[in-house]
């Protein structure tokens, strides 16, 4: 492991000049690059507001997905008797982007340092560690620093990895790599992994006394949070319409092509049928892309930001023009599509199947373990084109015992699944007991 880490540490400064090279045409990268600027005093500064009258948890995301899978787990930890102080790290801009900018009406009250984390050299690691002084580090998915993980272990920080995921083609279970990242694992001292199949993955390279039990995965217990916890209101236009509105939610222009074909076909057969389209990002390109692709159909454009109270033209294509709608407008909904099938994988399909509507998607879906249970049990079909479209949404509203029984199925999977976040935090209470 000493020759791996040699290598690694050889190749951060190399890694570094390029990231700083692609800044000129990459905003994520350029973004991530400023964020860090002037970041060692603002780690100080905020370490400094610590109030260290409790145990203090540093729980470490990469991005959006993994601080959703956080967020249970921070929820019930911060419940605990005696109380916690929460410091979370993110490593991309996005999620950073999106903590700051969407998350404020779901703080958790814990949490009271939140930062970037910064490039994984040794030094960076003892400053952050000397810094946050943490009883307890938590990794989230699979976005474990090496430096970080080493240095923490030689200080006897009791670490943890939840929501823990390996997947078979995974390069960390390759013969060069599995060495060296065998090691970083069995510095943990557990592993909450969200299957069987994930945890016998890290007990192949795993030495020593990890604890790598099966949790599940705290993304259902996130989703079931969200939704039972949300007290948004429909927008009344939407609620006031009386359709049978189809969510098409986080689509890309390959989804909208297909979903605008298919629901040009669908209202000739089932008027009283209604779309709302919610793009995965609702730029200004994009809402002029998706406006041409509407008037191509024949289907006017309407955003969802223009309506108020007043129910939208029975032939309007409603489009959401922000965030932070989606989760709210699949309540409105009889039939989800969800996008990203077309490019690198399905999106979130838990959301619209707990809810109990029947879920279409395209065929990439390899990505999402839940996308492909809701396919074996009946309660989401894979979509391949607007004929196709169409046909499975019309089967559906056509018979409203069919619509109910197979959104039933959907909502039933998604909670019987829920429960992962109970268990890490037991898991973290147990190493957090243990350092005392």
């Amino acid at each position: 492991m000493k020759i791996e880490l040699a290598v690694y540490n050889a190749l951060l400064p190399a890694a570094a000049l390029a990231a700083r090279a692609a800044a000129a045409w990459n905003g994520k990268i350029a973004e991530g690059l400023a964020g860090r600027r002037g970041l060692r005093e603002r780690w100080l500064a905020g370490a400094s507001r610590l109030e260290r009258r409790s145990p203090l948890a540093w729980f470490h995301v990469s991005s959006v997905g993994e601080f959703e899978q956080a967020k249970p787990v921070m929820s019930l930890l911060a419940e605990r008797p005696g109380g916690i102080e929460i410091a979370l790290t993110f490593f991309s801009p996005s999620g950073m982007s999106y903590y700051e900018r969407f998350d404020r009406s779901k703080r958790i009250e814990a949490i009271s340092f939140v930062e970037y984390l910064p490039v994984d050299t040794p030094g960076n690691a003892r400053f952050c560690l000397d810094a946050l002084r943490p009883d307890l580090l938590v990794y989230v998915k699979f976005d474990i620093w090496p430096n970080l993980v080493l240095e923490a272990a030689k200080r006897g920080v009791p670490q943890a990895l939840v929501a823990g995921t390996l997947s078979p083609g995974s390069l960390r279970l390759s013969r060069i790599a599995r060495g060296f990242y065998g090691g970083l694992y069995s510095r943990l001292g557990a592993i909450a992994a969200i299957s069987e199949e994930d945890a016998e993955r890290f007990r192949r390279g795993v030495r020593g006394g990890v604890d790598i039990t099966v949790a599940g995965d705290t993304r259902f217990d996130q989703v079931c949070r969200r939704i039972d916890a949300s007290t948004a209101k429909l927008p009344g236009a939407v609620a006031a319409a009386g359709r049978a509105w189809i969510i098409a939610g986080s689509t890309w222009p390959k989804d909208e092509a297909l979903v605008v074909s298919g629901f040009r076909a669908l209202r000739k057969e089932r008027r009283g049928t209604g779309l709302i389209l919610v793009p995965h990002e609702p730029s200004v390109e994009r809402l002029a892309e998706i406006r041409r692709t509407l008037a191509s159909a024949g289907l006017p454009f309407r955003p969802l930001s223009s309506l108020g109270d007043d129910p939208p033209g029975e032939d309007e294509v409603v489009v959401a023009d922000g965030v932070g709608y989606l989760a709210e407008l699949y309540r409105a909904g009889r039939i989800a599509y969800v996008g990203g099938s077309f490019t690198t994988g399905v999106h979130n399909v838990m959301e619209p199947a707990v809810l109990s509507l029947p879920v279409l998607f395209g065929p990439r879906i390899d990505n999402s373990y839940e996308a492909r249970r809701l396919v074996d049990l009946g309660a989401a079909k894979i979509v391949r084109t607007g004929a196709d479209f169409a046909r499975e949404a019309l089967a559906l509203l056509a018979d409203p015992d069919l619509l109910a029984r197979t959104g039933e199925t959907g909502s039933r999977f998604i909670r019987k699944h829920c429960g992962a976040a109970p268990r890490c935090v037991d898991l973290l209470e147990t190493l957090l007991a243990g350092k005392r």
